[in-house]
């Protein structure tokens, strides 16, 4: 797609490691992605912040345009009837004490919390640089907004980054909760541990069971197995994308469609 506006840079953040990816105003892919990463800090917004300088330093990327996607793993999640629960406390946007909030559209929606201090830290690294457009941006929303209208009724979705799954429950086109779990290694080679860990979800909200569930990122292809009478697993992927680790994967989430 032409961007009237010139190279745009994608940046994805996690508390281990971070990419800048580069795409031209025909948005092509350009150089080799900016990488970096960590060992788990006891500080990670001080690692990210101190990282992500020297990311920005070594692209060279001052005045640009740019898009910035955290890891769920920073966030708290949820479901809300309507953003009219979060009146009074916060809003759209807006905030309580410690944790800012972003909702998806419609009723009931998601709405995703980043602490405040990881947004302000952020807002003013990109500032110095006088990157332009970015909100840092939970991945779980982006996600949603870019595979929402590829779902049926009656599809669960999910999001798997780094071994953590964030399951979005849904009936009838609407979405009723959310489960974060870490994944173990086992996890990911049984082909049986998504429909059961699913049928104990559904039991626990009073939901029927979906016979489907749509899943993007890094998805185990074991959980894919078609077989009869097993819960459908499909697996939600850009065309278009070049393959890249976890850090790359996060920053090309905010790849617009």
């Amino acid at each position: 797609m032409l961007d009237l506006f010139g190279p745009r840079w994608h940046i994805g953040c996690s508390p281990t490691g971070l990419a800048l990816v580069q795409r031209d105003r025909f948005g092509h892919h350009v150089g080799v992605a900016i990488e970096r990463d960590w060992q788990a800090s006891t500080d990670p917004l001080a690692m990210l912040i101190s990282q992500l300088h020297l990311a920005l330093d070594q692209a060279g990327c001052a005045g640009a345009r740019a898009t910035l996607v955290l890891s769920d793993d920073w966030c708290r999640i949820g479901i809300v009837r309507s953003t009219a629960e979060l009146a009074g406390s916060c809003g759209t946007g807006a905030g309580t004490g410690d944790w800012r909030w972003q909702t998806s559209p419609g009723k009931p929606c998601l709405a995703v919390a980043i602490p405040a201090l990881l947004q302000a830290r952020l807002q003013d690294t990109v500032a110095g640089y006088r990157l332009r457009g970015v909100v840092p941006v939970p991945h779980c929303l982006v996600a949603w907004k870019r595979w929402q209208g590829d779902l049926k009724s009656g599809d669960w979705f999910g999001i798997l980054h780094d071994s953590r799954i964030t399951l979005i429950s849904r009936s009838g086109g609407k979405m009723y909760g959310v489960l974060q779990q870490l994944l173990h290694q086992d996890d990911m080679k049984n082909p049986d541990w998504l429909a059961a860990r699913i049928c104990i979800e559904s039991a626990r909200r009073g939901l029927p069971a979906p016979s489907r569930i749509a899943l993007c990122g890094e998805v185990p292809e074991p959980w894919t197995t078609v077989l009869p009478g097993r819960l459908a697993c499909i697996a939600l992927r850009e065309k278009k994308l070049p393959a890249g680790s976890l850090a790359v994967a996060l920053a090309q989430a905010g790849i617009p469609a």
